[in-house]
């Protein structure tokens, strides 16, 4: 279930360092989104096309894949039957519990040649994995005390756990891209131009494709229209800078916003809370452990 004030954002703000949840059915935004957290996705069931940015890898059961906050992302579901375990980490809780021995964040921030971070386990690790899985959800049901103790207990176990198979992962096949190319070059010149204004005629120009044919194309894949994703981009890097301790007008021009009347109401569409409100938030915040 989706807290319904962040239905409708880009940008799905998870508000606690722990954020562990399954489902048998498709939850969450269907277009392209992002966290301000690390997000751990365990497929157990069905087949799905994952989008990642500029990639898209279809995948299925007994796949792990790890998503660094920032990056875009969705799922399309390739079958009706479908489950998933989902962790969302805030980047706090991951530098809290690492040490100069354990880096609990290698798993999502080490992509060698620049790989994807999937990795696909065998049966017999799938049933392994699970039990852990299952433990953490049991684990909702507790109150008393020593709940969140032994919750961070399991989660740091299973991210030990997770890590150790991306490192022992030998398997160099080359995983297929199946973004179509219209699509990953209209991002590129996005992520290229991002802070310039350019039209769509010239967009068409620059790919040699129709205007309407290119934004119909971008929305089936994204979700999003062209126009929706700039700004969200755009958003993003402003949410750097304010996490930077830049002031918002500085934010606010270093972002590609000229008007800061704009960006305020733009800001707080997107984000939810107005610019100065995210810098507090991100700056002083301590978030619990939450399940859903």
């Amino acid at each position: 279930m989706i807290r319904e004030e962040y239905i409708e954002r880009i940008y799905n703000p998870i508000l606690e360092d722990l954020f562990v949840r399954y489902s048998d059915k498709l939850e969450g935004q269907s277009f392209y989104h992002t966290h301000n957290g690390y997000e751990l996705y365990f497929l157990m069931v069905g087949k799905v096309n994952y989008y990642i940015d500029q990639q898209c890898y279809q995948i299925g059961p007994g796949t792990i894949l790890t998503i660094r906050p920032g990056e875009y992302h969705r799922v399309e579901l390739l079958e009706d039957k479908y489950k998933r375990f989902v962790i969302n980490i805030s980047s706090r809780y991951l530098d809290m519990h690492s040490t100069p021995h354990t880096n609990l964040s290698e798993c999502f921030q080490q992509r060698p040649g620049n790989r994807p971070n999937i990795v696909v386990i065998s049966q017999e690790q799938t049933e392994e994995l699970l039990k852990l899985y299952n433990s953490l959800l049991d684990l909702k049901l507790e109150t008393g005390y020593g709940q969140d103790v032994k919750t961070s207990s399991y989660v740091l176990f299973l991210l030990v756990k997770i890590n150790l198979l991306f490192f022992s992962n030998k398997d160099d096949t080359p995983l297929p891209n199946v973004m179509p190319a219209l699509v990953d070059k209209t991002i590129a010149y996005i992520n290229e131009h991002l802070l310039e204004n350019f039209s769509l005629d010239e967009l068409s120009e620059q790919l040699f494709y129709n205007g309407t044919y290119i934004s119909r194309k971008f929305k089936s894949i994204t979700g999003l229209s062209i126009q929706q994703y700039i700004l969200h981009k755009r958003i993003y890097l402003a949410q750097s800078y304010l996490k930077e301790g830049k002031s918002v007008t500085e934010s606010c021009m270093l972002s590609g916003f000229n008007d800061y009347s704009n960006f305020s109401k733009t800001f707080k569409k997107y984000a939810g809370i107005s610019p100065k409100q995210y810098q507090k938030r991100a700056l002083e915040s301590i978030w619990p452990i939450y399940f859903m």
